[in-house]
């Protein structure tokens, strides 16, 4: 699993292409497939908007200081700005960062040189844009309390304004990326990556993350990673992830 993950990270890809036509063009069928059946999926961006919840925590942003930041709505939504319109989420947007099989046909268009399956993948690209904006949304929507919250408690262990800033928004960045539906190469599975993966994990990529969340947090308990019983990394914030998941 390693050995895949440093592969498709190297080499830009979610897939191993080999030398065999058919088999590669059958893939990219799949993966454009895929992409038509999502065209203005709209169920599918509704339901991004409830990923927000992924950065509630038992700690510094517990469901009373997430109230308490959006309680003072100047400044929550000049975060959420300044997240909706950061690097990391414009990037996710404009790379396909959230779908699998979008980012690969994507990827494999822009080298083919070949102007139609340009064109096509362009209108499937539009297709996504609905989920894309509520993902980017969702996480903006999340992070702001978040971040402002994050932003106090390394404050009060010391850190300047400007140091605080830039490791909330690197935690922020942590919690979006294992949490929310993702393409990254070393983000997905072995089996998400796989060739039958795209037939049958096809749209289950944001399960098999939240199932992967849950085991380490079993895992945690079991072998007593954990600090007390509430706050966070506490026995209580463990087993509140694996009943919301």
């Amino acid at each position: 699993a390693l050995e895949d993950i440093l592969y498709r990270t190297i080499n830009g890809t979610n897939s191993n292409f080999g030398k065999n036509r058919l088999v590669n063009e059958f893939q990219n069928w799949i993966n454009g497939s895929i992409g038509a059946t999502m065209f203005f999926n709209a169920r599918s961006a509704v339901l991004q908007t409830i990923s927000w919840v992924n950065f509630i925590n038992y700690g510094d942003n517990n469901i009373f200081k997430a109230a308490a930041a959006i309680a003072n709505p100047k400044r929550f939504w000049a975060d959420f700005t300044m997240l909706f319109n950061s690097d990391f989420l414009k990037q996710r947007r404009a790379g396909l960062k959230s779908d699998i099989n979008a980012a690969e046909l994507a990827t494999y268009v822009r080298k083919s040189g070949q102007p139609i399956r340009a064109a096509i993948n362009y209108l499937l690209n539009k297709g996504f844009l609905p989920t894309q904006i509520m993902d980017s949304f969702a996480i903006a929507l999340g992070g702001a309390s978040m971040y402002r919250n994050r932003i106090k408690t390394y404050m009060k262990q010391g850190l300047s304004r400007q140091e605080a800033e830039q490791k909330a928004f690197v935690d922020f960045q942590d919690v979006a990326e294992t949490t929310q539906q993702s393409a990254r190469p070393d983000k997905i599975s072995q089996q998400q990556a796989s060739f039958l993966g795209r037939l049958i994990l096809a749209f289950q990529n944001t399960p098999s993350q939240y199932m992967r969340i849950s085991k380490k947090e079993f895992s945690d308990i079991i072998n007593g990673r954990y600090s007390g019983f509430f706050g966070q990394n506490s026995l209580s914030s463990k087993i509140g992830k694996i009943m919301y998941y």
